[in-house]
């Protein structure tokens, strides 16, 4: 009951936002302005096919890439994390070039804890949390296996699965951060299973739709779209 009335006052709210306009030359109106009133359209459930581009079992990187788009065109708002959580380092095969940093680190901070730059998924310096400058990490790994200053993203994607799965090395992959000016990504394998939500605006139509995209195996599994109109 409490989701949707929350759902029913997000949904007002982005309706009276998006429908506001203001003219100059018209009168100033005193008091408040009447709340858009919405009319629930129905529910379909997509199984097969696609819903705007976003095709059942195409990868999450590929679904991904239709949502940014739609978002950068301001048809899209997302009503939480989407893509921000991963469940596993393999994930991030396609992802290291949209970051500016990452984190490698136990579950509580420790000093030696490794930060990473990064200039378009390459490393451009590593240093511990003490405030130690490293030319690779691990110090003591072999040259073919650490993650050296200038590796190159595709380099840095094989380097981190390798060393995450070497028992030395595996208490540092118990909290990866990775962020950048306006997104971020976590290692958090219960939040990565969780459906992506947001509300596509049809604009021209007058209907809005609170989607939710479910996923399988990272891929996308089905797909459920609730319609609502404001009149």
């Amino acid at each position: 009951m409490r989701a949707n009335l929350f759902l029913h006052v997000f949904l007002s709210f982005t309706l009276a936002m998006m429908s506001c306009r203001v003219d100059q030359d018209e009168p100033t109106i005193v008091g408040p302005e009447p709340e858009p009133r919405i009319n629930y359209l129905g529910r379909d459930s997509i199984t097969t096919g696609d819903y705007r581009g976003i095709a059942i079992n195409t990868s999450t990187d590929d679904a991904f890439k239709v949502l940014e788009a739609y978002r950068e065109n301001k048809t899209v708002v997302y009503l939480g994390a989407v893509n921000s959580y991963f469940a596993d380092v393999s994930d991030l095969k396609n992802r290291l070039q949209f970051f500016d940093w990452m984190v490698l680190d136990e579950t509580f901070d420790t000093p030696t804890g490794v930060q990473f730059q990064l200039a378009a998924g390459q490393i451009t310096s590593i240093r511990l949390n003490q405030g130690t400058a490293l030319g690779q990490w691990p110090e003591a790994a072999d040259l073919q296996v650490a993650i050296k200053i200038g590796d190159a993203p595709e380099i840095l994607y094989k380097k981190l699965v390798a060393l995450s799965k070497q028992a030395e090395y595996t208490h540092k992959f118990q909290r990866v951060v990775l962020g950048a000016k306006y997104t971020y990504a976590l290692y958090d394998a219960k939040k990565a299973q969780l459906p992506w939500a947001f509300i596509y605006d049809t604009r021209s139509q007058g209907v809005m739709e609170q989607v939710r995209v479910y996923f399988k195996d990272k891929k996308v599994d089905y797909i459920i779209v609730d319609r609502f109109q404001q009149y």
